[in-house]
């Protein structure tokens, strides 16, 4: 039972779905489902092969599998030859296609089809289905197994269902625990054989449960006898089981310490002989990891997984005790244990006395003498005493022997008292129902003597025996726990009957050079099996045409009921033969056993032994001599098989010494109690149980009785090669397998019969919506409303025959049809249901509705009326208390504000802006309040300036009128007082004199500023003044007065945005400016006339002298720091002399008048080099003047 000769690893996820042949838990890659019809290849469906021949179908097997299409369709039966490496069939595309498409599209022949088909039919149809994988050791059924339990899990609600919707999370549950149990079982039951490298060594079969929707919701395993001599004993080239290589290889490195482990293979003896080369299929490393991911995902615990691989190591450990003989005193044989390390490190894992455990190996409590029941009965041993001194106790009449000396037998009066009370008190510890036996016997006088309980020692081979048993014990009743616990994980929690669909997972076919009983019970497990398919397939089908009248030609095939019959019958079959030879027990079991086969089988042509031939013996059968000796050859289906008898009747009586279990129980490790029960003292049954061949006939037989009641879906795999390699196709191998299945009688049996088969009463109560005649009820009889339902269906008559009492469907492909048209026609009712429900349902709530609204409008509206008088009248009471409150609150509220701003009043200053808050309906009162006060305290603030103050302030007030956000420079001016003489102009004695004789007594702004050329731009200092009444330009050494501009000639100020400290003050075109330059004429004009200044002031408006040298001189142009105070102190003296403020321009071009022409000044804010920050640069370039900032 093999996946391309891989060991299995953790089962693909239920979201990334099916994983593919030969590749263990590796994704395939995503192919879209419309390219499976673009590969194929060969003929699909063989029933459409022709000619229909053995060669003609492995011909057909061989093309297809060269194109890597491994599914080819056999009739009702898949066949799937392993192609032992990745393939690209199993995304979710494909999974999703053969969900949604599978019955009514031709998609190729593929696993998920017959997956599909059997989950349709459970679900649609409420037929509990089956599917069973069968083929020879590597051929591929556990990964097909696999593949079928991942699509039949995720069909149901989809492949992403259970991630996209929160309500489906238990049925994700269920998934994972039922897709990881298989690599967890794989782990545990699974190894390398030559056959196959992940090669079941126990059969499994599962119960999947789903609900009415399709969804799993349990499910039930079942295993089947594991090959549990695989623990102590492989052949050369193969493997233990998983478990030992991957936890060795995998586990991190405190575990291995905690369970006194190294990861070296070769320090232990059951894994050293068989040891294999580094294999690419298998990675214990990786493969560990799943197996605890698995054992997580099932529920079991942290500390349940340690006692898991305590046990585990305890199995590998109990290997490496070896056992050296000694001589006792009486010269009979003992052993002692060589290497005591392991033993004590076994004991620290199970948590057991090394003493104990010690003796429990070397030593064998037996009853020795007559047995006081029937010769068939042969009761297990009792446990032996917690002391190893004692060697033997004697009971009725036999007395004890001292310790190292052979068991003796006395007379009864020899024996002593403390002997007889010896016996008692060991008999009661030991509380085993011996003693009671004996006791009876005893007491009743019987003349039979009693047995007698000895201890003995055992020699070193037979220690190692008892070693060996313990460890298979160990391991298998581990795995039989481990199957249990992964059961209560995945096992149905609410009651009731449910829909199964079974998934049988078989061993292989398996022919070795060397051949035991468990090859023979796994032959015979398949023999069983092949009966069964044949039987289905073959047998039931041609009985069922002859019954029904059809008309049938047989088909003639292999019937293996005779082996099976050889192997079970009763009471001279094989597995009795070796039951009967089981419980007569003594040395030479094995030759006994092949003695009597030989007399009781020997006469079935398909038993062969080396004393014996056959009764009818074939002609290709080959002659006695070649049977070897101690070997008996059987004529399976599959081909001859021969076994050698060597540990038959052991392995059949598989019973474990009471010692043992007794020492097992006795472990303090939590698992051993479970796995070993009848170590209990307390216990007093010795009913013997079943043999292992009596057993697994029984199990079989349930599984095929189970089998049989429901519809079987079978999986035929095909190993295409013995090397376990890819694209290797051997011939004679596939037609030696397509031959002994049956393959080609299936498919003329399938291809002269009909696909389906159903009765009557089944076939008209299932499709008989489809016709008017019969729906919804036929009253005629079934016939002949089956007959009417096919002539109101659009198919012709050759697609269906009728039988005496049922009704035969040719094709597949007409069932689906059928199913379709079935489906439609639901729908259909469906919705006529759904219309006449609502429109019932609808009418009656409408009808409930109206008399209700009736009932409710009428008590409304009486109510309603009442409610709004009321409603009317509490309303204005409201009002009025309302109105009344509020007046009272409004007046409240009115002095409180008041009273609290009486107090709370801000500082006097009119810079202070606080003011206390007011209530929203307050907020006009307060403004008006607030501007009231700021009034008053400005007003307060006004009064103690001076008129010198007053002043100042004006300026400043008109300076900020004036230049705020308009010029660059003003921010500056505003910390700055306008000081006005900034030369103290006012003390000097010159300027007193002249003042008087030029009537500018008041002088409002003195400083010396640079006046501008106008030719080249160049600056020139002055003494610039500003009285009351004029501009005077004066020499700032000589004062001597320059120009004199009487302020009402000056009518406008202009000035750039920038930070350049330029005014240009514009002169009206009427006044004419003297040159007051030229001295020498001056002076001699004042000599000479005797006239003063003044009087040439009288004659000549606005001119310091009347001269006819004067000469137009028009506007100027300034630069100072104080350009803010001086433009706005001229322009009061200008508002104040005119009556009427001048223009003040301020921008970036403007015009000047410069006398005789006109001057466009341009002023450039530029970050020139040449410019440094805070200086300005000026050009004359004809008539513009540019200045740069």
């Amino acid at each position: 039972m093999s996946s391309g000769g891989v060991p299995s690893a953790a089962a693909t996820s239920s979201s990334q779905c099916c994983g593919q042949h030969g590749s263990r838990g590796h994704s395939a890659r995503r192919a879209p489902p419309l390219a499976i019809h673009e590969q194929e290849v060969g003929v699909a469906d063989t029933l459409q092969l022709e000619p229909l021949t053995e060669e003609a179908f492995v011909a057909n097997l061989q093309q297809r599998f060269k194109r890597d299409l491994i599914y080819t369709s056999a009739g009702d039966v898949l066949v799937s030859v392993n192609p032992y490496k990745k393939l690209a069939l199993y995304s979710l595309d494909v999974v999703e296609a053969y969900r949604t498409k599978a019955l009514l599209s031709h998609l190729p022949p593929h696993i998920f089809a017959l997956a599909d088909k059997a989950h349709w039919n459970l679900r649609e149809r409420n037929e509990e289905q089956c599917v069973v994988v069968s083929g020879e050791s590597g051929s591929g059924k556990t990964e097909a197994a696999r593949i079928v339990l991942q699509y039949v899990t995720v069909a149901g609600s989809g492949p992403t269902g259970a991630q996209q919707d929160p309500s489906l999370a238990p049925i994700k549950q269920v998934r994972d625990r039922l897709l990881q149990a298989g690599p967890l079982l794989e782990a545990f039951g699974n190894a390398k054989t030559h056959k196959n490298d992940n090669s079941s060594r126990f059969g499994k079969y599962l119960d999947v449960e789903f609900d009415f929707k399709g969804d799993p919701v349990g499910g039930t395993f079942t295993s089947y006898l594991l090959e549990k001599s695989r623990v102590t004993r492989q052949l050369a080239g193969e493997r233990n089981f998983h478990i030992f290589y991957q936890l060795l290889t995998g586990a991190d490195i405190q575990l291995l310490k905690s369970l006194k482990l190294h990861r070296n293979i070769d320090n232990y003896a059951f894994l050293r002989p068989s040891r294999p080369l580094s294999m690419e299929t298998i990675d214990d490393k990786r493969d560990f990891q799943v197996t605890k991911k698995a054992l997580e995902t099932l529920g079991f615990s942290a500390e349940d997984v340690v006692q898991i691989f305590k046990v585990v190591a305890s199995v590998l450990k109990l290997g490496n005790i070896g056992f050296t003989p000694t001589s006792n005193i009486d010269g009979t044989e003992g052993c002692t244990v060589t290497n005591d390390y392991e033993l004590f490190e076994v004991c620290g894992l199970l948590g057991t006395n090394p003493m104990e455990l010690t003796s429990a190996l070397t030593q064998r409590t037996i009853l020795a003498g007559p047995v006081l029941d029937s010769p068939s009965t042969n009761p297990a041993p009792p446990p032996p005493p917690p002391c190893g001194s004692l060697r033997g106790v004697k009971s009725g009449g036999c007395s004890s022997s001292v310790a190292g000396t052979p068991p003796s037998f006395v007379p009864s009066s020899s024996m002593s008292s403390t002997g007889s009370r010896d016996v008692y008190e060991v008999c009661e510890m030991l509380q085993h129902s011996t003693l009671a036996r004996l006791t009876l016997a005893d007491e009743r006088g019987s003349s039979s003597t009693a047995g007698e309980l000895v201890v003995a020692d055992l020699s070193a081979s037979e220690a190692t025996a008892s070693r060996d048993i313990l460890c298979r014990a160990l391991y298998s009743r581990l795995f039989a726990w481990l199957v249990k616990q992964v059961n209560d994980a995945t096992r149905v929690r609410k009651y009731g009957k449910r829909k199964v669909l079974g998934i049988m997972d078989i061993y292989g076919f398996e022919v070795f050079d060397q051949n035991n009983f468990e090859q023979f019970i796994i032959n015979f497990c398949n023999e069983k099996l092949q009966q069964a398919v044949a039987e289905c397939t073959l047998r039931l089908r041609q009985d069922e045409m002859l019954r029904e009248g059809i008309e049938w030609t047989p088909v003639d095939f292999f019937n293996n009921t005779p082996v099976c019959e050889l192997i079970e019958k009763n009471n001279h079959g094989i597995l009795a033969v070796l039951d009967e030879e089981s419980q007569r027990g003594g040395p030479g079991g094995d030759e006994s056993f092949l003695a009597r086969l030989c007399h009781t089988c020997g006469s079935s042509a398909y038993f062969e032994t080396r004393n014996c031939a056959p009764h009818s013996a074939p002609t290709d059968l080959p002659c006695n001599t070649s049977v070897p000796p101690n070997c008996f050859r059987l004529r399976h289906y599959a081909g001859t098989v021969t076994y050698n008898v060597a540990g038959f009747v052991e392995k059949n009586n598989d019973t474990l010494p009471l010692d043992l279990s007794l020492a097992m129980f006795r472990c303090e490790h939590p698992l051993l109690k479970n796995l070993f029960p009848e170590g209990n003292p307390k216990r007093t049954t010795l009913k013997r149980a079943a043999s292992a061949g009596t057993q697994f006939k029984i199990s079989v037989g349930a599984l095929m009785g189970n089998l049989q009641s429901k519809t079987p879906h079978f999986i035929r795999c095909i190993k295409p090669n013995e090397l376990k390699q890819p694209r290797i196709f051997e011939n004679a191998l596939v037609q030696h397998q397509v031959r002994y299945l049956c393959l080609v009688q299936t498919i003329k049996v399938r291809k002269t019969s009909f696909a389906h088969s159903e009765s009557y009463e089944s076939f008209l109560h299932r499709y008989k919506m489809l016709s008017p005649h019969t729906w919804p009820c036929w009253r005629g009889s079934a016939v002949e409303g089956a007959s009417y339902l096919l002539r109101d269906l659009p198919l012709s008559s050759p697609h269906f025959a009728f039988g005496r009492t049922k009704i035969f469907i040719r094709s597949e492909r007409t069932v689906s049809e059928l199913e379709e048209f079935r489906r439609q026609r639901l729908e259909d009712l469906a919705a006529s249901v759904q219309k006449m429900w609502r429109g019932y349902r609808c009418r009656q709530r409408y009808l409930l509705m109206r008399q209700s609204q009736i009932v409710i409008a009428s008590a409304w509206r009486s109510w309603r009326a009442r409610e709004e008088y009321r409603e009317l009248k509490r309303r204005k009471q409201i009002e009025w208390a309302v109105q009344v409150i509020q007046t009272h609150y409004l007046q409240w509220r009115r002095r409180q504000y008041l009273q609290r701003l009486c107090v709370s009043l801000p500082s006097d200053s009119p810079v202070c802006r606080e003011w206390p808050m007011a209530a929203k309906r307050l907020a006009d009162a307060n403004l008006m309040l607030r501007r009231m006060h700021h009034k008053w305290r400005c007003h307060k603030y006004r009064l103690k300036f001076d008129q010198t103050a007053r002043n100042r302030m004006r300026e400043k007030v008109t300076a900020s009128i004036i230049f705020k956000d308009r010029k660059a420079s003003y921010p500056r001016s505003v910390s700055h007082p306008f000081l006005g003489d900034y030369v103290r102009l006012r003390q000097n004695v010159q300027w007193k004199k002249i003042c008087v004789e030029t009537n500018d007594q008041y002088v409002v702004f003195a400083d010396i500023i640079n006046k501008i050329t106008r030719s080249s731009g160049k600056f020139v200092p002055i003494l610039f003044v500003l009285s009351t009444s004029s501009m005077l330009i004066l020499d700032q050494r000589t004062l001597q007065i320059k120009y004199r501009v009487p302020a009402t000639e000056i009518y406008r100020l202009s000035l750039s945005p920038y930070l350049d400290d330029v005014a240009i003050f514009h002169i009206k075109a009427s006044c004419e400016l003297p040159n007051l330059a030229h001295e020498a004429g001056c002076s001699d004009c004042s000599r000479a006339g005797g006239s003063s200044p003044l009087q040439g002031a009288e004659h000549a408006t606005g001119c310091l002298f009347q001269s006819d040298l004067g000469k137009k001189k028009g506007d100027f142009v300034f630069h100072t720091g104080h350009v803010i105070e001086i433009v706005t102190k001229l322009f009061l003296v200008v508002q104040n002399a005119v009556g009427k403020p001048p223009e003040v321009n301020i921008n970036t071009e403007f015009e000047a008048n410069f006398g005789s022409q006109s001057v466009m000044f341009s002023f450039k804010c530029a970050g020139l080099p040449e410019v440094q920050p805070g200086q300005i640069k000026i050009m004359r370039k004809g008539s513009r003047m540019e200045v740069l900032v």
